[in-house]
């Protein structure tokens, strides 16, 4: 099928942003919009993931934008971080649809904190009926403890770390400091000043990704990674918090597990093997 690439610029509250959109010849009324995790990335995507999965899903009809917001790549404005990402979403669902005409839904796509700015605001825009998200970014003190426990216990059943601490090729320095900073991000967190009565506390980012989860009407796809401590974070975060089960339990989730997956998916293999999943989930729920 044939696929046009087309590069266009569009305003996100006095900046423009830059985005390319992959049209094929007889698109789908239902697309994919990627939004690129923060950092330094564009919206190429880590290891040039975000092409890839573009000019894969093009090929089968489905239509792709790919975008820099604000303060990301040749996105004009400052950069502010994933909780902030509401309007240039907006704007580029806009954009979106400018470009092909025929769009009447939207599915979003991110990993890590675009994930996690997914799940916070897909709610808010009627076009998005889907989401595909990969190892959700939902760091706190408590999971990293819980992962960090769970990695070292892994560790120490592992036959080749005991080969390496007996023939004096384990470093074990660098988890020592580990250590030691955790003692003292406690000791620190202990010692700090109680805010003053009736004084406005910031609501957790995981809390905002909660809310935003239950009000989202639509079908997910959870992608995991199995070689990534983000992956491991969330899910710690999900097993240890009944609203969390309860809006999991209750939404449209169909969840991928690649086992051999590192964060980025950054081998051939796992690339593969997400869009794969993806296309085979995409083709499976085609717009209503």
């Amino acid at each position: 099928m044939n696929v046009e690439e087309i590069p266009l610029a569009f305003d996100c509250e006095g900046d423009t942003l830059i985005g390319i959109v992959h049209r094929p010849e007889r698109a789908s009324p239902r697309g994919v919009l990627s939004l690129v995790a923060g950092g330094p990335q564009y919206r190429a995507g880590c290891c040039r993931q975000l092409v890839y999965m573009a000019r894969d899903f093009s090929a089968h009809g489905i239509p792709v934008m790919r975008f820099d917001h604000r303060g990301v790549g040749d996105g004009d404005g400052e950069f502010l971080d994933f909780l902030h990402v509401e309007n240039d979403l907006s704007a580029a669902i806009e954009a979106f649809k400018r470009a092909v005409p025929q769009l009447r839904e939207v599915v979003l796509w991110g990993g890590c904190n675009a994930a996690s700015a997914i799940m916070i605001n897909a709610h808010r825009y009627p076009e998005v009926t889907g989401m595909i998200i990969s190892n959700p970014y939902a760091h706190s003190e408590a999971t990293e403890t819980v992962v960090v426990r769970n990695h070292y216990m892994r560790r120490l059943k592992d036959p080749t770390f005991w080969a390496k601490v007996f023939r004096l090729r384990f470093n074990p320095f660098p988890y020592i400091q580990s250590a030691i900073r955790s003692v003292l991000k406690r000791l620190l967190a202990s010692n700090a000043a109680a805010p003053l009565a009736g004084e406005r506390q910031d609501q957790p980012f995981t809390e905002l990704m909660l809310s935003g989860f239950k009000k989202f009407q639509g079908q997910i796809l959870l992608v995991m990674s199995g070689k990534s401590l983000t992956s491991e974070e969330f899910d710690v975060l999900v097993a240890n918090s009944p609203e969390w089960q309860k809006a999991y339990k209750s939404a449209s989730i169909t969840r991928a597990d690649i086992a051999e997956a590192d964060q980025a998916f950054s081998t051939i293999e796992a690339r593969n093997a997400l869009l794969k999943a993806a296309r085979i989930w995409l083709l499976a729920h085609p717009a209503r």
